[in-house]
């Protein structure tokens, strides 16, 4: 997985991250709730000007700092990762298409736009999904990594 793979895997996950947001935006008002598959799951329109969690309110630069520093160190250290470690390349670049979908959010409305309700969890999107899966592909390939010793 070269850096083609890594361009259109982050391209998708921001092209249909973007899409949901603007579907979202257009058909509910903020704050309006939409139950489905019977309240297990709630479609719910917010805004988060913080981190996960809603943590750090209101620090638009210094989000707009760590995407941009994190998206740079994705690009240096994808090129460096053996391709034969297509989990890694593909954690990075489901993470990196996260990262630049609440970028776009952050530089057009100082805000995340967040839609999926999910009790207890706080509200996320399709960016927030993007980047814990890319995550837990990373950690699951450091996890099963052959020649590690076991502790």
């Amino acid at each position: 997985m070269g850096a083609v793979a890594l361009f259109l895997i982050s391209s998708w996950v921001v092209l249909l991250d973007q899409i949901s947001k603007a579907v979202i935006m257009r058909r509910l008002d903020l704050y309006e709730v939409v139950p489905c598959l019977g309240g297990f799951v709630r479609i719910t329109h917010v805004r988060n000007a913080g981190a996960a969690f809603g943590m750090l309110q209101n620090k638009q630069n210094l989000f707009t700092a760590a995407t941009l520093l994190a998206a740079a160190l994705v690009l240096v250290f994808h090129q460096r990762i053996p391709k034969r470690e297509w989990p890694v390349r593909t954690g990075l670049a489901l993470g990196l298409g996260g990262a630049v979908g609440n970028l776009i959010d952050r530089i057009r409305f100082s805000s995340v736009v967040d839609f999926v309700e999910i009790s207890p969890w706080p509200i996320f999107n399709l960016a927030d999904s993007a980047i814990v899966l890319g995550v837990a592909l990373i950690l699951l390939w450091i996890l099963r990594v052959p020649g590690r010793k076991e502790e």
